[in-house]
């Protein structure tokens, strides 16, 4: 198995995982809102647009405004707040919708990648953060902190936030 196989089947497992804890929830379900203000859309409108983050690293573009945000801190609190500010108002299926859709073009865009693909630094796909803090690191980090990592932490959110519904 080539290392880009691995990476794929690591987010594969866990994207599916995190599916199918929201699949099996109805729209209620989903818009059921926790302490800290976060529906359990809100968490897929988060990983989604996390995601257009990561593709934007590969086709060059930036980031933010992948993510549909204008004048926001590049900080990842600060990116939150504004993610959720952006689609908190989404009803539950398009919340959903949104959340496959950034998936499906991120997993067609991973399988245009290979081994040689993951380890070329960040600064390959974002050459205007060369002196950034990070940016010699391979790519291949910020593909696991926006996806199967990313998923994971989302699940364990998610269940907590069904857990306080009992």
């Amino acid at each position: 198995m080539t290392e880009i196989d691995g990476v794929r089947e690591r987010v594969d497992v866990s994207w599916t995982d995190l599916w199918e804890l929201v699949d099996s929830m109805g729209p209620e379900a989903l818009a059921t809102t926790g302490p800290d203000g976060w529906a359990i859309k809100d968490h897929l409108a988060h990983v989604a647009a996390w995601e257009q983050s990561l593709l934007a690293i590969f086709d060059g573009r930036d980031r933010i405004q992948a993510m549909g945000l204008a004048d926001v801190e590049r900080d990842t609190d600060a990116l939150n707040a504004a993610v959720w500010e952006l689609h908190h108002a989404r009803s539950s299926e398009d919340a959903v919708a949104y959340f496959r859709d950034s998936h499906a073009q991120l997993i067609a865009r991973l399988e245009s990648l290979d081994d040689e693909g993951l380890e070329l630094p960040y600064f390959h796909y974002q050459p205007a953060a060369k002196n950034e803090e990070n940016s010699d690191l391979p790519v291949l980090e910020w593909i696991a902190g926006n996806t199967y990592e990313h998923y994971l932490e989302h699940i364990d959110w998610i269940k907590n936030l069904v857990s306080q519904r009992i």
